[in-house]
């Protein structure tokens, strides 16, 4: 004989499960957005900090940050007449385990890879931290940093042509 009322329980609990995980990962999902949000303002502030020495000395300038598509996450920086100079992308394709990043490209004349740094994203259960990576797309958790951490980081090492 078939247990219909288990039958709807067990049904309903997977729905249950099921509504809680989609619920979890659009939290997610607008946290990683967040965090990328404010990385792009510090930036800006930074960028504009940079520029006010740099105006001094007669020396090329920042302009930016910019998306080149709407919605898109992926911000690009420009430096003199390099343009874009850098790249910014937020990478989420490491969700399942926690982890996401945001890939830092710095690019030549010519548009190619000169430098490349990352920053590995991770959820916990208070909220989302950052870190430099110990090996790639592994946190160094001894290594948190900060949105405004990162736009310092990023435009020094657009400044010196590499990061370190």
């Amino acid at each position: 004989m078939v247990d219909y009322a288990k039958l709807a329980a067990e049904e309903r609990a997977r729905q249950d499960s099921a509504d809680s995980v989609a619920e979890a990962q659009g939290k997610l999902e607008t946290e990683l957005l967040d965090f990328f949000k404010s990385v792009e303002t510090h930036l800006d502030e930074e960028m504009g900090k940079a520029n006010q020495e740099l105006e001094k000395r007669g020396d090329p300038v920042f302009s930016g940050p910019s998306r080149p598509f709407r919605g898109e996450n992926r911000i690009d920086l420009a430096y003199g007449t390099r343009s874009p100079c850098s790249k910014l992308t937020l990478q989420t394709n490491v969700a399942e385990v926690g982890l996401s990043r945001i890939l830092v490209e710095l690019l030549d004349d010519a548009g190619d890879v000169i430098a490349q740094t990352e920053y590995v994203l991770e959820t916990e259960e208070s909220a989302l931290k950052a870190y430099k990576p110990l090996v790639e797309g592994f946190p160094d958790r001894a290594a948190e940093v900060t949105s405004a951490e990162i736009a310092q980081e990023i435009v020094s090492g657009m400044i010196r042509g590499r990061f370190e």
